[in-house]
């Protein structure tokens, strides 16, 4: 495509597949998307490509993260939204166009790898689906062998997550920009075992759990390669266990690193970028950056080397986009004023220079009002 194919695709909301775009071309392309910011109103990838090449935008870019509380919007339960994948990409595309957002989430919750891999869950009707904990897939250190490999093909969850990318792409085509998470292999485990049995058995038994990682990971490289094929631009790995809250900068580096490496290298292989989300305490941006080379870190916490937000800036600020880190508990509990005013701090802190985009530092809360949410968007557009 000409570059001036790709400023109007630009112009219109679409974009090829970034990672076929030189460097050079794709700094020209964000620093004329900056400049027409200063008259005009961006198209969502405008926005998202000037800000994550460090450029300022028209106003910063907006990811209030809902997933699960879309379903207030079309009065349909948390069963429902985690079981039909219809419901969930009904809800979703409502609540883009009742809340607004650049970015929109797109996952049921966080059992479905789990799920789909043997694990017994739970849907209650009034809240996030869980594992079912009585009735663990791994039971003991000697199951983390025992693990199988499963087909794509076979796997009803993630089925259900790639229909949402499609029927999302369809509707919207990349007017906005659709992200799904996908669970770390360590995530996985946890789902299986519970978290804090796999942290002593990452001690206790590594050439255990790590067999299992390797196959889980040989299974999540295929759910990723699905997820490109539907020509999604951005893919969110959860590498929530690289925290001082998770496994620790060494023993993960040790443990989950190198397969978090793989499914980063996979993700740039496919010509998409990589949005790694951890909203653990603590969480470990020199090892992520280091191994995975993300284009995008989202997070609730300050780092495990940074005292505060302004130091996090100067140290990362360039080598990363930063997506957050507005309180979920606030969001929840906190009124419009309070939300409006802590987005104006966190915008203060982190806008400067592009490379930030405003979001929750985790999921929005499944049950809370969703008033909060457009007040995330709208701070976007006022004080960013």
């Amino acid at each position: 495509m000409s570059l001036g194919g790709i400023i109007d695709s630009l112009r219109k909301g679409h974009l090829p597949p970034l990672g076929l775009i030189p460097d050079p071309v794709l700094d020209f392309l964000a620093g004329l998307a900056s400049f027409r910011g200063r008259r005009f109103e961006l198209s969502t990838i405008e926005r998202l490509l000037a800000t994550m090449r460090h450029k300022e935008p028209d106003h910063i870019p907006c990811a209030p993260l809902v997933g699960g509380a879309y379903r207030q919007l079309t009065g349909a339960s948390f069963r429902d939204f985690s079981i039909d994948a219809n419901v969930a990409i009904e809800a979703g595309l409502l609540g883009l166009e009742v809340i607004g957002g650049d970015v929109l989430l797109l996952g049921l919750d966080l059992t479905v790898e789990a799920s789909d891999f043997g694990q017994a869950t739970i849907y209650p009707e009034n809240s996030t689906a869980h594992p079912d904990y009585s009735k663990p897939l791994i039971k003991d250190h000697t199951d983390y062998r025992k693990l199988k490999r499963i087909e794509i093909k076979s796997a009803p969850r993630m089925q259900k997550v790639i229909e949402m990318s499609k029927g999302a792409l369809k509707e919207k085509g990349l007017s906005s920009v659709f992200v799904p998470v996908v669970s770390s292999p360590l995530s996985v485990l946890a789902m299986m075992r519970g978290a804090e049995q796999v942290f002593k058995d990452c001690v206790l038994y590594p050439a255990e759990v790590m067999a299992a990682m390797e196959t889980v990971t040989s299974v999540l490289i295929d759910y990723i390669n699905a997820l490109c094929d539907t020509g999604l631009i951005i893919i969110a790995p959860d590498m929530l266990f690289a925290s001082k809250s998770g496994l620790g900068k060494e023993l993960w580096e040790k443990m989950e690193g190198p397969f978090g490496r793989e499914i980063a290298e996979v993700v740039h292989r496919r010509n998409c970028l990589v949005a790694i989300h951890n909203c653990g305490d603590g969480p470990c941006f020199d090892s992520m950056i280091r191994l995975m080379e993300p284009e995008a870190i989202s997070f609730a916490c300050l780092p495990d080397d940074c005292r505060d937000r302004k130091e996090l800036k100067k140290k990362y600020g360039d080598q990363t986009t930063l997506i957050g880190n507005v309180e979920t508990a606030l969001l929840y509990r906190g009124s419009p004023e309070q939300v409006m005013e802590e987005c104006r701090r966190v915008i203060d802190d982190f806008a400067e220079g592009g490379g930030f985009i405003l979001a929750p530092g985790c999921e929005y809360p499944p049950n809370a009002n969703l008033l909060n949410a457009i007040i995330l968007v709208q701070a976007a557009r006022i004080y960013g």
